[in-house]
């Protein structure tokens, strides 16, 4: 049950949504681990974005001045695992809009983060190497429309009257912080190149947040379901 102002916390088929958020949001980061070290040119984290994993092909790519050997023997796994896993957040954020907050900021970051996760999915769908221009708009509007969705949350999460803890640090706050943090990266992206920014770095910064947000928003809704399973079997 959930009354004005309850926190709605999982009962079994939500607590499935929280699995799978957490699951999601970790596999998109760690299958890079595997990916770099399968990769037959060398990958370097630092240096080279994301989208070098899943491309196709094998070849130099970049600037004509400075190349870079790219080849990637696991660019299946890291294109289904970025259609799975932005599919799913896609899904999970328009039925978590009321866990955000019900209200037009919970609403609207709900919306701007589903929308988010459908663009990562997009990147998936369309490597670097088979539509330059298409995975970048994918990539970097994903992104920003991600980091915006977190914004939006953020202050919904806020203004609710109803505060949720990770531990000392307050959950809105958090929200907030991933937010403007990814933004700042994504404003990073648009850098000029002789800026000479570590792009991997950079583009990490710029979608990590959204994906940590999921990691740790569906690990809070099985940490809740669990502590309100003890209570109602302790007849609290």
């Amino acid at each position: 049950m959930a009354g004005s102002g309850t926190i709605r916390v999982s009962p079994k088929p939500e607590r499935v949504w929280a699995l799978l958020a957490v699951l999601a949001g970790m596999a998109t980061i760690l299958i890079e681990i595997p990916a770099a070290l399968m990769s037959e040119s060398g990958y370097s984290f630092t240096r080279q974005p994301i989208s070098h994993l899943g491309m196709t092909g094998c070849g130099d790519w970049g600037d004509v001045g400075t190349p870079i050997e790219v080849c990637s023997p696991a660019h299946p796994f890291v294109n289904g695992v970025s259609i799975i896993a932005g599919s799913m957040p896609a899904i999970i954020a328009f039925i978590w809009h009321d866990w955000i907050a019900p209200s037009r900021w919970g609403r609207c970051g709900s919306f701007l983060l589903a929308a988010g996760g459908m663009l990562l999915a997009g990147t998936g769908m369309v490597p670097a190497d088979i539509d330059p221009t298409l995975h970048t708009v994918f990539g970097f509007g994903g992104s920003a429309i991600q980091n915006l969705g977190l914004l939006a949350a953020g202050i919904a999460l806020r203004r609710w009257p109803e505060k949720r803890w990770i531990g000392p640090v307050e959950f809105g706050g958090l929200t907030l912080g991933l937010g403007a943090f990814g933004l700042a990266g994504v404003l990073f992206l648009a850098a000029p190149e002789t800026w000479n920014l570590p792009i991997g770095i950079v583009e990490r910064a710029a979608s990590y947040p959204f994906l940590i947000w999921f990691i740790v928003a569906g690990w809070m809704q099985l940490r809740d379901a669990s502590r309100r399973k003890r209570e109602l079997a302790s007849g609290r």
